[in-house]
C-alpha cells in the first residue's frame, strides 16, 4: 500500500479557527479567486445552533489548493485567522 497522498487530499484543504460569521458564501468568494471550488463543509454544532469553527473546502484541481494555502495561510476573515 502506498503512502502517498491521494489526489482528493491534494485538492481539500482544512480550514480553522473560524469566527461564527463566516458562512459558505463568505469561505467561497474569499477562495474561488484560486480557482473553482467542488465543494465546502461547513460542520454544524446543532446544540448550539452554530459551525464548529472550521470547515473543509476541496477545489477541482490540487494546483489551485496549493495556490490557496500560499496565500491564505494566515489571512483573517472577520478578525480571525
Amino acid at each position: 500500500m502506498s503512502s502517498a497522498p491521494t489526489l482528493q487530499s491534494r485538492r481539500a484543504l482544512y480550514i480553522g479557527g473560524l469566527d461564527p460569521q463566516v458562512t459558505e458564501p463568505v469561505l467561497r468568494a474569499a477562495f474561488i479567486p484560486f480557482g473553482p471550488i467542488a465543494h465546502i463543509d461547513i460542520p454544524m454544532d446543532y446544540a448550539a445552533g452554530t459551525h464548529k469553527g472550521f470547515a473543509f473546502l476541496e477545489f477541482s484541481s490540487g494546483e489551485d489548493a496549493q495556490e490557496a494555502i500560499y496565500n491564505m495561510d494566515g489571512a483573517e476573515l472577520f478578525g480571525k485567522s
